[in-house]
């Protein structure tokens, strides 16, 4: 009777430690966030992941897709896996607010950003501006 008694106590507190591990949709994002800022990317791109394994309907799981696109795009340099994150984001996500920068994201894949017309023209607009003063 004891063993069975302390196998089901066993069981329980193994139980309630694995849930109290899994954190909330907005502690992930906000981890993952703080990690993307500190340069360390795998580990922000696998906290991002774990928002949409455990929150694939939550509010940040949209924002979480991109950001992965992004690191693998513009800090890792993994275009394959930044083109698989934007267009399963753009699939998933059509009416999202973000789709605009993903298309963006996806045309200039590998592109040196200061060489873009869309920079180049921004920049002299600077220039000229301040020649005007």
């Amino acid at each position: 009777m004891h063993r069975h008694l302390i196998t089901i106590l066993l069981v329980l507190l193994i139980g309630i430690t694995a849930c109290s591990k899994k954190k909330t949709e907005t502690e992930y994002y906000s981890l993952a966030q703080d990690l993307n800022q500190k340069e360390q990317y795998a580990d922000a791109i696998s906290n991002f992941k774990k928002v949409l394994e455990y929150y694939p309907d939550g509010n940040a799981a949209p924002n979480a897709m991109f950001m992965i696109g992004f690191i693998y795009a513009n800090n890792i340099k993994d275009y394959a896996e930044a083109k698989k994150y934007y267009t399963l984001f753009k699939e998933k996500y059509p009416q999202h607010e973000l789709v605009k920068s993903a298309e963006f994201e996806l045309q200039t894949l590998g592109q040196d950003t200061n060489q873009l017309p869309i920079f180049k023209d921004a920049e002299k607009d600077t220039v000229m501006a301040g020649n005007q003063k």
